[in-house]
């Protein structure tokens, strides 16, 4: 129910034997499902491995013919702007040169030839360790060009009425409503884990004519520990569209490693046929998911229900989602710093209004209770 990608049994951390990749997942091996190296994207856009030094393409998703017009092996081994123009790769390798954390350079705007037709693409670039980069061209939506200060703006209100919020319940009720505002799902909810991970709902926006969730609780199988291991490394995923066809990645392993390729930041990543059929029956066609933190650990999630068929909010949306859902995280942890010392004050002043009555005229404490 809340978005984790299996139902498995909850641990202390992710399971050690992973069954190999391409091991059929079904209800009785899910706990072990390698989530994080599924060997397919979700095409809504495609994603290619590139070698760093010379920007080789080493990898590429399946469907680069359908959403590109090139196909794979015209791509593989040769310089990404095979893939793209040299006009727009000479854009990537521009933005690559810069030091340190590629995500304040996302997204690259592109305008790729498709077959004679310009397509407008955001390219999200993630630098991955032993000189990978992972470039991933998903179709554009929404306004452009794409700016952090438009996207605060977006959240402004919201934040604001964050900061003023005084009590857990109004930070849970404003984030959902303004989630919602911001993203166009028919549900947003807001989870809250307890210390194994039993869920509650604590704060639900939805479309008037649906059936409430609120105050619901699920069991800690809802979100094994492979998948709290995803969530709090990345802070968002989106689903589009539940009834997709996976796009395999080709060749399946990096041939110069030897190794299925690790997706655990990756925007596209497929996602666990088990948590697909999961949604399906639950009759939702997309959804997406905020981790919320305290102290580094998954304390809660942001879940979103789309019904009424597909949705894909654009990066900019996402991007200032996932700061509401970072701002919720901070202010939860002052909201919660602040209540345990308001109670740490108000046991105090018990223990002294005793302690005083203990000693005036002699009172035992049981008179004094």
């Amino acid at each position: 129910m809340t978005g984790g990608e299996n139902v498995a049994s909850a641990s202390e951390g992710p399971p050690d034997d992973l069954v190999p990749v391409g091991t059929p997942i079904d209800l009785d091996n899910c706990a072990r499902e390698p989530i994080h190296i599924p060997g397919s994207i979700q095409p809504r856009g495609v994603l290619a491995v590139v070698r760093e030094s010379d920007f080789t393409v080493r990898q590429v998703s399946a469907n680069v013919a359908e959403m590109l017009g090139r196909s794979a092996d015209a791509v593989l081994g040769r310089h990404l702007s095979e893939l793209m123009g040299s006009g727009q790769a000479a854009l990537i390798e521009k933005a690559a040169s810069t030091l340190g954390d590629l995500r304040q350079r996302n997204p690259i705007e592109c305008d790729v030839d498709v077959a004679g037709e310009r397509r407008a693409f955001d390219a999200i670039l993630r630098r991955e360790p032993g000189g990978v980069l992972l470039v991933e061209l998903e179709i554009a939506y929404g306004e452009r060009p794409y700016s952090f200060p438009n996207t605060y703006q977006a959240v402004r209100g919201a934040v604001e009425d964050l900061n003023r919020s005084t009590t857990m319940t109004e930070l849970y009720d404003t984030t959902a409503r303004a989630v919602r505002d911001l993203t166009g799902f028919d549900r947003v909810m807001v989870y809250r884990y307890d210390e194994d991970y039993n869920g509650e709902v604590v704060a639900e926006s939805k479309r008037d004519d649906l059936n409430s969730f609120l105050g619901l609780h699920y069991p800690a199988t809802d979100i094994p520990a492979q998948a709290r291991a995803l969530y709090e490394k990345n802070w968002i995923r989106l689903i589009s569209d539940v009834n997709y066809t996976p796009a395999p990645l080709v060749p399946a392993i990096d041939p110069e490693v030897g190794t299925p390729l690790d997706l655990t930041y990756a925007t596209l990543r497929s996602v666990s046929p088990i948590h697909v059929e999961y949604l399906q029956n639950m009759g939702v066609h997309a959804s997406m998911s905020i981790s919320l933190l305290r102290h580094g650990q998954l304390w809660g999630l942001i879940a979103c229900h789309h019904y009424s068929g597909p949705h894909l909010p654009p990066f900019g949306t996402r991007v200032a989602a996932e700061f509401l859902g970072s701002t919720l995280s901070l202010r939860l942890v002052d909201q919660f710093e602040d209540d345990e010392l308001h109670r740490r004050l108000t046991a105090q002043e018990v223990l002294n209004t005793l302690t005083a009555a203990t000693m005036d005229d002699g009172n035992t404490l049981v008179s004094a209770l």
